[in-house]
């Protein structure tokens, strides 16, 4: 299951949430300025774990710089 989630801007920016739930992790890799840093996701994942929930937050321009 995939939700799209749009917040309003209260004190901070605006955001948009996209939760993605009970999927399972396949050839996904997470990149940072640092590199790939995949494994050291996994590896923070508990064993025996077979699904996950993943949530991806981000920050919207505020609507006075566009």
């Amino acid at each position: 299951m995939v939700q799209v989630k749009d917040i309003e801007p209260k004190v901070s920016n605006a955001k948009k949430n996209i939760t993605i739930k009970d999927v399972v992790v396949k050839e996904l890799r997470f990149v940072d300025e640092t590199g790939d840093v995949t494994n050291q996701v996994l590896e923070a994942i508990p064993s025996g774990i077979d699904t996950i929930t993943v949530k991806i937050s981000i920050k919207l321009p505020d609507i006075t710089e566009q």
